[in-house]
């Protein structure tokens, strides 16, 4: 049984102070120094850093592993028309959700605590590669000065087995952020805001047979696409984990060039 000592010894003009003593442990501070020995064993902890002295010795968790952007991340995409509705009508916007991937890298992040380490604000960089593939696998993308539309390949003999939109972007993120605690491994995380981006490259990639076996091909270009996004973002996780769901508030292509169709992203991430 540990019993509690109340005594001060005082050596080199520091305050020692035994805090308790048993058969197996005891406990002594030095100034802001508190030190454990047990069985022989010692461990020296900073008191300043203690959640609670009398429950188990938990220090604070560096404030940067609550933060939860840098990481990556997959999802799947689809569109949504200007009244928020899954229902767009030209061809090059009928695409297959099965094979429609979202996939990110986030890099560097910093959080501006605003009430401790349970609010804040996040912001950071990174990278999104978005792919659009169509359901009509005869279809190539094309555009003029004035519009995007498809146009039907007629020298395929069995159609695409892939003919997918690849847009790349730069991020960077503006992020209400939530924690439900100060230590990770308790912690729930809710973060809202806006990702804005600018693309950094954009192309059509195919994929089909040809006499001889299969083949693939691609096209560079920008296809009067946004050269912007805005995507409104709410991100759930728990620890590493997490789930996100992204709306575009910009449509993917140019005003005037295209139907309107907004990208709805839906996903899975993992931090780091």
């Amino acid at each position: 049984m540990l019993a509690v000592i109340g005594c001060t010894i005082t050596t080199m003009a520091q305050e020692t102070e035994i805090i308790e003593e048993g058969s197996d442990t005891t406990r002594f501070k030095i100034g802001t120094i508190e030190f454990i020995v047990i069985d022989n064993d010692t461990t020296a902890v900073n008191s300043d850093e203690i959640e609670d002295p009398d429950r188990d010795l938990k220090i604070n968790v560096d404030p940067k592993e609550l933060t939860y952007w840098s990481g990556f991340g997959v999802g799947v995409n689809t569109f949504m028309n200007y009244e928020f509705k899954p229902t767009v009508n030209a061809p090059h916007l009928q695409i297959d959700p099965a094979n429609s991937f979202h996939y990110t890298l986030n890099l560097m992040e910093h959080r501006f605590r605003i009430a401790g380490d349970h609010f804040g604000i996040v912001t950071g960089i990174g990278f999104t590669n978005s792919r659009f593939g169509f359901q009509d696998d005869r279809m190539r993308l094309a555009s003029n000065a004035d519009s995007t539309y498809g146009i039907i390949d007629t020298t395929l003999a069995n159609g695409f087995s892939k003919n997918q939109l690849r847009v790349n972007y730069f991020n960077i993120p503006f992020l209400l952020h939530f924690n439900t605690s100060k230590y990770r491994d308790k912690n729930v995380y809710l973060s809202l805001g806006v990702i804005g981006g600018v693309r950094i490259g954009s192309k059509m990639r195919y994929k089909y047979d040809v006499l001889g076996g299969e083949t693939k091909d691609k096209t560079k270009g920008t296809f009067n696409l946004n050269p912007f996004h805005a995507s409104l973002t709410a991100r759930l996780g728990y620890r590493n984990l997490g789930l996100f769901a992204n709306f575009d508030m910009l449509p993917l292509f140019k005003e005037g060039t295209s139907e309107v169709a907004k990208p709805l992203t839906f996903g899975a991430t993992f931090n780091f």
